[in-house]
């Protein structure tokens, strides 16, 4: 799994499953905290579909993480005001950039967490998509 890949799965992960495997990450690995928990606002940018301009759209509260194990780096955001879960989550990404022998179950659980992800997405889309209107269409 690509690292963009993979921030995206630990951001939709199931938060309780991401601690549990985290806690074992921790008992066989020397972890330190580099940066944070912490928690922020992140800008999300939309683009006007007339003009194509881009506009701050909202502002998203995040929480972050940063970690390492030896020079391997872990770094995890998640949605909401969440220090556990951007922790844990920086942690299962510091294992697998180490290699940890717990990185195929992790690479497993984070498709996994993709894939209902996804699946949550579409299924959400079919209920709205026939409401979408179509500024480029309307004259």
């Amino acid at each position: 799994m690509e690292r963009e890949a993979r921030f995206e799965a630990i951001a939709c992960a199931d938060p309780e499953r991401l601690v549990v495997i985290a806690d074992e990450v921790l008992e066989t690995l020397d972890v330190e905290v580099t940066r944070g928990p912490t928690v922020g606002l992140l800008m999300v940018r939309v683009e006007e579909p007339l003009e194509r301009l881009p506009f701050n759209f909202a502002e998203v509260t995040v929480s972050e993480a940063e970690v390492a194990v030896g020079a391997h780096r872990g770094y995890a955001m998640v949605m909401g005001k969440s220090l556990e879960r951007a922790l844990a989550g920086a942690v299962v990404d510091a294992a697998l950039e180490a290699g940890h022998p717990l990185s195929p179950r992790i690479e497993a659980f984070l498709a996994e967490a993709q894939i209902a992800a996804d699946q949550a997405w579409a299924d959400r889309w079919s209920v709205i998509a026939p409401t979408r209107v179509r500024f480029e269409d309307v004259t």
